[in-house]
């Protein structure tokens, strides 16, 4: 099931390639590297569908969709524990 991110949550994509994700309900931040960006960006383009946005950011890989697949889980659990 497709969960959208808060709709206070802004992000904000760096040139070096690092995301900056911020909530002004909870004034917490966050930085992620090109990896995290690179889920986040196929997140949004997959309408917030972790399996759709690994089967993307495998496809452009050449890799393994199930490994993308758990480090998207990961990185969304990481998120929501956190409050985001």
């Amino acid at each position: 099931m497709a969960r959208r991110p808060d709709h206070e949550l802004t992000a904000h994509v760096r040139p070096d390639g690092y995301l900056d994700l911020s909530s002004r309900r909870t004034g917490k931040r966050h930085r992620c590297g090109p990896r995290g960006t690179t889920m986040w960006l196929a997140l949004q383009r997959s309408d917030w569908q972790p399996e759709l946005a690994a089967d993307e950011i495998a496809l452009r890989l050449g890799v393994d969709p199930d490994s993308i697949r758990c480090d998207i889980q990961a990185w969304l659990v990481h998120f929501r524990e956190a409050g985001e």
